[in-house]
């Protein structure tokens, strides 16, 4: 569920490997986002900006056969994706194609989910409004969402810090907010929630998938960084190459940037 003229990261098959990793380093997380959301058998849940499902998945196994999960998302190969997947997994779950903007439902669901969404939003606040509407009493709403600016990695590298200096400003330049993770409570609050509930997860990597996040998304990012006259193919090249050496160093370490995890009650 993502807007084509301000969502900077790419879609398609490239840009389901990389929610693939990212979903794999934050799997763990967002579980325990989940259980203190309360989504167990028989509820009803949206999940906004899906991708190519593997929340949804894991969504679709705790409600169980009783429950209903809709999973929403504007990129057609990853949605074909996850189908594919619910699919093999035997679950039933309804995939939609659909921007946030043109979400109607009133009082339909238990529970309204996004993770990664809001930050690539111009009016994330009206896409709150969208899902708290989407939510029947007393439901929940829960956000995951990133300040791209946390990454932690060592040894230093300065091609790690301009990859985080370039997605930030690529981001602002068509809009968005990079960095609203930690403004995610009070905007929860501002749309009327309660007993709002904040944490976040930040897994580090010495070795596996995990590691290679950085360097995956600024691949992803690479055509609109360059679109938008922040850098050039020369750079970005380059940039590439410093990640994956930073990468192969058995003694480096990377991080996700910090991942804020909101849970609000609608009264």
């Amino acid at each position: 569920m993502k807007n084509e003229s301000h969502y900077i990261i790419r879609g398609g098959d490239a840009g389901a490997e990389r929610l693939r990793v990212l979903s794999g380093a934050m799997r763990s997380g967002t579980l325990a986002v989940l259980d203190r959301a309360g989504i167990g058998p028989g509820l009803e849940v949206l999940d906004l900006g899906c991708g190519s499902g593997e929340v949804t998945i894991d969504i679709a196994r705790r409600v169980g056969p009783h429950g209903r999960v809709v999973g929403i998302d504007m990129d057609d190969r990853e949605l074909a994706q996850a189908r594919v997947a619910s699919e093999a997994s035997a679950l039933s779950i309804q995939w939609k194609a659909g921007v946030v903007e043109d979400l109607d439902d009133e009082a339909s669901f238990d529970i309204a989910y996004a993770r990664f969404l809001l930050s690539h939003l111009r009016d994330p606040a009206a896409a709150l409004r969208r899902m708290r509407r989407a939510v029947r009493l007393p439901g929940r709403i829960v956000v995951e969402d990133i300040d791209i600016t946390t990454h932690a990695h060592w040894p230093p590298s300065a091609a790690f810090h301009r990859y985080m200096e370039l997605y930030a400003a690529t981001a602002r330049a068509r809009g968005v907010d990079p960095v609203i993770g930690p403004r995610l409570a009070a905007m929860l609050i501002d749309a009327g929630l309660e007993d709002v509930e904040v944490s976040i997860s930040m897994p580090v990597f010495r070795t596996g998938e995990g590691k290679t996040i950085a360097r995956l998304t600024l691949s992803n990012i690479a055509d609109a960084a360059i679109s938008s006259g922040l850098t050039d193919r020369a750079e970005v090249d380059c940039l590439l190459a410093e990640l994956a050496t930073h990468e192969a160093d058995p003694r480096s370490i990377e991080s996700t940037a910090q991942v804020f995890q909101v849970i609000g009650c609608c009264p």
